[in-house]
């Protein structure tokens, strides 16, 4: 078993291209040989490359954002109806079988795996800590969508059900201890692509923000409770102090040109993006193109699929001179008729033409929208990563985890849940300050509901709103175009698959 282990470890470091493996893979490889051929960086970049099965508008991405009130895939006519594989997500109607349950559950494992596989490699303590950041960030994404954390010890036999099997309670336990373990040797600065000591105080922040909502799981059954939650002074300071880590370091500040978060150059260009997947345009990237061939129409420049829209809802929450509603950063100028932000209304040329639908009337973006019947123009479409007019296909564009304004938010979230205010911050002053920054008027005063308003105006399609709803208590309201849902509906259902080769798992409730 041992060497069959090591064979399957040494295929996959030779399929992805990262090594130098000139061993011949057959049944005589043990695992002294493989530890010596091994390429213990190139398995931890197969690590990072991992994190791209955020990037694209499916799997884990549809999870987060369909079933929020932020985004929605309507069907219009012989267009996207895909069998309802979008509504039932809006709608709080899937099922075990849904395609994209299966594959955002098989593509958090496969990170934890390549995760852990680095630290059999003899890593130093950096590649190691790096290792353990990137398997608590797959983790915790398990933690919030499925309600457990799967895992194997380093060297353990591919060939038996994974040991490690935590539920909710004990899984964001793990998390946190695997960040604090490691912190002091993450590097203490870097590009935004490295899991640098920041990465791990935004993530541990996150974690014991959403500490109370996973703790409030009935462990016989795994099930999720819809709140209140009981959120503990002691998790509300540990958020601030994470906060403060960043906030202190000195090295990122509030973006004043919003839409640089997420350009094609946002590497360079954004001051504020602490943790991304990077792309290197024209040569190593993924589908981070998506984000607006998702959402543009056919006749649009670029062209796009036609096919998910936000809501009208967080669409009016915002002021007009917000640039987060609407911006035409420079490099627009002659490639594109549109803005960034949010489409609505006459959409037009590069040349200012007007543009028009497939059949020749004007192509006017509508806010109403039906998720069974809608024509081609209706919906209000979204550009959050502004497209990169070089290379459509093969984009720049890092996709980002976590920014500076998130952090922000946080520390007023954990302020007004019981946390002790510091550095002179009030949830007012950080919220205003973000507000300043993308030229929306002060707020006198804020409380939960302002703040989730303000998350979704500032962090809108970056995948946090269906974790910040679950907390907030509104998930399973009835919005545009859904109804009322089901406590179920809290936690993403275990696939067959699983089920069926792991005797250690038990399907989450309801399904």
């Amino acid at each position: 078993m041992k060497k069959l282990y090591w064979i399957l470890v040494l295929f996959f470091a030779f399929f992805i291209g990262c090594t130098d493996l000139d061993e011949e893979l057959n049944d005589t490889v043990d695992s002294e040989v493989a530890k010596e051929s091994a390429d213990t960086e190139s398995l931890l970049i197969a690590a990072y490359q991992a994190m791209r099965i955020f990037d694209t508008q499916d799997n884990i991405f549809a999870l987060q954002a369909h079933t929020s009130d932020e985004m929605a895939g309507p069907t219009r006519g012989p267009d996207w109806d895909d069998a309802g594989i979008w509504r039932v997500l809006h709608t709080h109607d899937w099922t075990s079988s849904h395609n994209y349950v299966n594959s955002a559950y098989n593509g958090l494992l496969s990170g934890i795996f390549r995760a852990t596989q680095v630290l059999e490699f003899a890593p130093n303590a950096s590649q190691a800590a790096q290792a353990r950041f990137l398997r608590a960030f797959f983790s915790f994404h398990m933690v919030d969508n499925f309600g457990l954390v799967l895992g194997r010890e380093p060297g353990e036999d591919l060939t038996q059900p994974p040991s490690i099997y935590l539920n909710r309670p004990e899984g964001i336990e793990f998390v946190i201890s695997e960040l604090e373990g490691v912190m002091d040797d993450l590097p203490a600065s870097g590009p935004a692509a490295l899991a640098t000591q920041n990465a791990a105080h935004t993530l541990l922040a996150k974690a014991y923000l959403n500490r109370a909502v996973y703790m409030a799981t009935d462990e016989s059954t795994n099930a999720a409770s819809a709140g209140p939650f009981t959120f503990s002074t002691e998790d509300m300071n540990k958020v601030i102090a994470h906060c403060d880590a960043i906030m202190s370091s000195g090295d990122y500040q509030l973006e004043s040109m919003y839409f640089d978060n997420f350009s094609p150059t946002n590497t360079d260009d954004s001051s504020e993006n602490i943790f991304v997947s990077n792309n290197v345009r024209g040569d190593n990237t993924a589908n981070t193109h998506s984000r607006w061939h998702m959402t543009l129409h056919y006749n649009n420049q670029p062209d796009g699929w036609n096919g998910f829209v936000t809501l009208s809802d967080i669409y009016d929450l915002y002021e007009d001179d917000d640039i987060r509603k609407s911006f035409t950063p420079d490099y627009f100028e002659g490639n594109t008729g549109m803005n960034a932000g949010f489409l609505i209304g006459q959409q037009y040329a590069a040349d200012g033409t007007p543009l028009e639908d497939r059949n020749g009337n004007p192509l006017i973006f509508t806010p109403e929208f039906s998720l069974t019947s809608s024509n081609e123009v209706n919906g209000i479409r979204v550009i959050k990563y502004p497209p990169d007019f070089v290379t459509d296909n093969t984009p720049g564009n890092d996709y980002v985890f976590f920014r500076l304004a998130d952090v922000m938010l946080m520390k007023a979230e954990a302020i007004l849940r019981g946390g002790a205010a510091t550095n002179g911050d009030t949830p007012t002053s950080l919220v205003n300050s973000i507000r300043a920054t993308r030229n929306a008027t002060d707020i006198t005063s804020v409380d939960l509901d302002v703040l989730l308003e303000e998350r979704a105006r500032e962090l809108y399609w970056e995948g946090w709103r269906r974790n910040d709803q679950i907390r907030f208590g509104t998930f399973l309201e009835a919005h545009q175009e859904k109804p009322v849902s089901t406590e179920q509906y809290l936690l993403f259902p275990i696939p067959p698959a699983a089920l069926s080769t792991n005797p250690n798992l038990i399907q989450n409730p309801g399904y």
